[in-house]
């Protein structure tokens, strides 16, 4: 079976950049055209939800000059998003703090959040800002205040997955990391107990529908035991 939902860590754009003689705006570029383009290739696979991390809360300490140019691309890629929101038939929402967003940014990302296609093809979750440790300390938080205010009582998993980010959709069936390393980075913590992990030497902007497809054919031929014979 095919899974519903993918994620996808989209690493190695400023090492291909560097290995292709680019600048690292150029490899952003290219690598918001990836995207764009696996977006499309997942609604041609039939995947129901995508994740994708696109800016973590550790991505602050990189140069001014770099994330000056990532909000740029980011306030980019909403308004081609709103444009094309209709045609696309996609959901798109959004995970993580965006209180330290501009206000441009957060108008359009609300906007867009606000969007519901009933005929959708595919719900796209961007994590921004985000960090998998701080969606559960935030989600602790949460439930505290609700113990304290309405003595809730957590009886199972499900109770305390209600305070965490994306709890609408339904569990991560194969995350891909591109760039080759092989480590989490603080993504999705909570969700991935169960989730495939695939990692491909490749960089985020050479990432095509070949790859993609061959990582689904890859998760359908493994027997998922989920802790059991």
């Amino acid at each position: 079976m095919k899974p519903k939902h993918i994620a996808i860590i989209m690493d190695g754009n400023r090492r291909w950049a560097k290995s292709n003689n680019l600048s690292v705006f150029e490899a952003y570029e290219k690598g918001l055209e990836t995207l764009y383009n696996t977006i499309k290739n997942c609604v041609r696979l039939n995947i129901n939800h995508l994740t994708v991390f696109g800016f973590s809360t550790e991505n602050w300490t990189r140069s001014k000059k770099e994330i000056s140019y990532l909000m740029k691309l980011f306030s980019k890629f909403l308004d081609k998003a709103i444009s094309e929101e209709e045609c696309k038939e996609i959901d798109v929402k959004f995970i993580g703090d965006l209180d330290v967003f501009s206000k441009q940014i957060k108008d359009k990302a609300n906007f867009l959040s606000n969007l519901i296609n009933k005929k959708k093809k595919l719900t796209l979750t961007i994590a921004v800002n985000y960090g998998g440790q701080q969606e559960i300390l935030i989600a602790v938080t949460k439930y505290l205040e609700d113990f304290f205010k309405n003595k809730k009582i957590l009886k199972n998993l499900n109770d305390f997955e209600e305070y965490l980010f994306n709890y609408h959709s339904p569990n991560i069936d194969l995350l891909i990391r591109t760039g080759g390393e092989k480590r989490l980075s603080n993504f999705m913590l909570w969700h991935l107990a169960y989730t495939e992990l695939i990692f491909l030497d490749q960089m985020w902007p050479d990432f095509n529908f070949n790859l993609l497809e061959s990582s689904v054919n890859e998760f359908v031929s493994r027997k998922r035991k989920f802790g059991g014979m």
